[in-house]
């Protein structure tokens, strides 16, 4: 009888949450005002110039990101490129293309040993943005099909990345979930030292919020999604400390990533050789 009973209960709780889910928030097509959308256009390349290069020249900005925060705090980032302190800190190398067209990294979130939710994340074939080569790297967050009775998440993020400095240029972000619709752009001019940022939300009970701001940018600064894909770009090796400069949210943090060790792990790949990294981020001390 305990065993009926609590079956029951089960299967009444999903009947609700299935009627809840129905009732959730529908998704909405929100467009980039023209104002924000317009300061960069994105085109896809031609056929001769989108051949694969085996070889890239990267510019890699060795200035520190504590060097860095420290020059802005003083020069409020405008005098600092009128003397061109942050160019002479630039390391041109010749590196294999670590990027792949069609490449597809696979993450699976468990909960409970049930699959809860996947992301996906593609290498697409290269663009310009504003007349300059970039590649275009796409995120996909999405619930399993059990999993989106009870919160559905289908969110999708595209990055535009500098081909020979990789620095974002530009990032989207559409979020369609069961409580709340969002769609987002972020603009980065790494020349004015400034970002464009646009964020509209709608919440479970339909009310609206939107914010347009520009915040200040350290030159060359990563963000979260991009700097995945700029620690590649490097030969690490034990022992090895990476530090740049990453934006996040309006604020610029000091991240550092230490290269501790090799470790053996398996995947379903089989077992693969791999570094141990582990970041670390700070801000005003903090």
């Amino acid at each position: 009888m305990i065993k009926i009973y609590r079956s029951s209960v089960f299967y009444l709780s999903l009947i609700l949450i299935s009627i809840y889910s129905c009732a959730s928030l529908r998704k909405v097509d929100m467009q980039v005002p023209t104002d924000i959308g317009s300061k960069t256009q994105i085109t896809e390349l031609s056929k001769k110039d989108n051949v694969e290069e085996k070889e890239l020249m990267v510019a890699h900005h060795m200035l520190s990101s504590e060097q860095a925060l420290e020059e802005q705090a003083l020069s409020k980032a405008k005098k600092a490129s009128k003397k061109n302190k942050i160019d002479k800190e630039v390391v041109t190398k010749i590196i294999k293309n670590p990027f792949k067209v069609g490449e597809q990294i696979t993450l699976d979130l468990y909960y409970i040993g049930i699959r809860a939710a996947r992301l996906t994340i593609d290498t697409l074939p290269p663009v310009t943005v504003d007349h300059k080569k970039a590649f275009h790297f796409r995120g996909t967050a999405e619930t399993s099909s059990l999993m989106r009775y009870i919160y559905r998440v289908y969110d999708v993020i595209d990055e535009y990345v500098d081909y020979t400095d990789i620095v974002p240029l530009q990032m989207t972000l559409k979020m369609d979930e069961t409580r709340q619709n969002v769609s987002m752009a972020l603009i980065y001019d790494h020349k004015k030292a400034k970002t464009t940022y646009w964020k509209k939300r709608i919440d479970a009970k339909g009310e609206v919020t939107e914010i347009k701001r520009e915040d200040t940018l350290i030159p060359y600064a990563q963000d979260v999604f991009s700097s995945l894909y700029f620690v590649r770009t490097h030969d690490l090796k034990v022992g090895d400390k990476l530090k740049f400069v990453l934006h996040d949210n309006g604020k610029n943090w000091n991240m550092t990533i230490d290269v501790v060790k090799k470790e053996n792990i398996w995947t379903r790949l089989g077992t693969v050789e791999t570094f141990l990294l582990i970041p670390s981020v700070e801000r005003d001390g903090e």
